[in-house]
């Protein structure tokens, strides 16, 4: 057994606030075009160096923020992470994929150890033209070693074709994690701007994502909105979120630091945290509650996690409160 393995776990969300894109998304929940680029290189170094001697198990996740592939800076770190001996068994980030795969991508996953990275690909299918290629691109991703999911927003009026996505990431064995949409869409054709989700997902289309969906507490979390209010959580305990300063938070929704990762003062809750905010949306942040560690195994990913033999999906259902929409 590793040495490493013996040491308690700690998910980790590092939110680094790079706002560069090479994309322009007409349903962007970040809006990164419309925020200022406040990444700074010498406390994302600081922080990552720091979460090093830390006495835990790390599994990081790096933004979401921009795009990882136009930042040398960024893809240095995580370079570091996967080619170092540490405490960082796992390092994550998202990439829509449309940096050119023998210029960057390539070059870049040959210059780590692929065991320790893992990716999410987000299909941006209203602005990526070449479907064909984001598909075998990731493909080549799995086969040189990385723990990739492809990510999807659950835009109702693609159902159809989120069904043809599933059975392609099927085919390749590559887990399709969507999120569900935040608020009001605009851009889209077929899209009403009246509209604001999750709320506003009519029972139809939950019906059908149900089935397409990546797991039944993702899908309880982020299309029902199951009220998350009460439940046992690890933040704070066993999952911090990290601002660009280097200040720790239970979770993003928890306002309340717990100390500051660059200059030492970080202090680790001994006990979960009982949720105190009624809605959980962002699949970085809910996969920390205690429920996923009853029913799912976690991974080197973040965000992948995979249900526990014997267990039945009415089981995998059962446990959350009523959606915050009650519906």
């Amino acid at each position: 057994m590793n040495s490493i393995d013996k040491l308690p776990y700690l998910g980790v969300r590092y939110q680094i606030k790079y706002h560069k894109c090479n994309l322009d998304c007409p349903y962007c929940i970040a809006q990164w075009k419309e925020r200022e680029n406040i990444f700074d290189t010498t406390s994302y170094q600081l922080v990552i160096e720091n979460l090093k001697k830390l006495p835990n198990r790390i599994c990081l996740r790096i933004g979401v923020g921009g795009e990882v592939f136009t930042s040398d800076d960024i893809m240095k770190g995580i370079n570091d992470i996967c080619n170092s001996n540490s405490n960082i068994f796992g390092v994550s980030f998202s990439t829509n994929l449309v940096a050119s795969w023998k210029r960057t991508i390539e070059p870049f996953l040959d210059s780590l150890d692929t065991s320790k990275l893992g990716m999410g690909c987000t299909l941006h299918d209203t602005v990526i033209k070449d479907i064909d290629g984001f598909f075998e691109k990731a493909r080549k991703i799995k086969d040189k070693g990385v723990n990739l999911y492809i990510g999807y927003v659950a835009l109702p009026q693609k159902i159809d074709i989120i069904k043809q996505y599933k059975q392609r990431c099927d085919d390749l064995g590559i887990p399709l994690l969507m999120n569900g949409l935040i608020g009001k869409l605009a851009g889209v054709q077929g899209a009403d701007s009246s509209l604001d989700y999750p709320r506003d997902y009519t029972l139809n289309e939950l019906s059908e994502l149900k089935d397409l969906w990546d797991s039944p507490h993702s899908y309880k979390m982020l299309l029902e909105s199951s009220e998350t209010k009460g439940m046992l959580c690890s933040a704070g305990h066993q999952y911090i979120y990290i601002n660009p300063q280097g200040d720790v938070f239970p979770c993003s929704g928890i306002k309340k630091s717990i100390g500051n990762i660059i200059d030492g003062t970080l202090k680790l809750q001994t006990e979960d945290t009982i949720c105190p905010v009624s809605a959980c949306w962002c699949d970085n942040e809910n996969q920390a509650l205690r429920i996923v560690d009853k029913n799912y195994e976690r991974t080197r990913t973040l965000r992948i996690y995979h249900r526990k033999s014997g267990l039945s999906d009415s089981e995998l259902y059962e446990g959350y409160n009523p959606s915050i929409f009650q519906r």
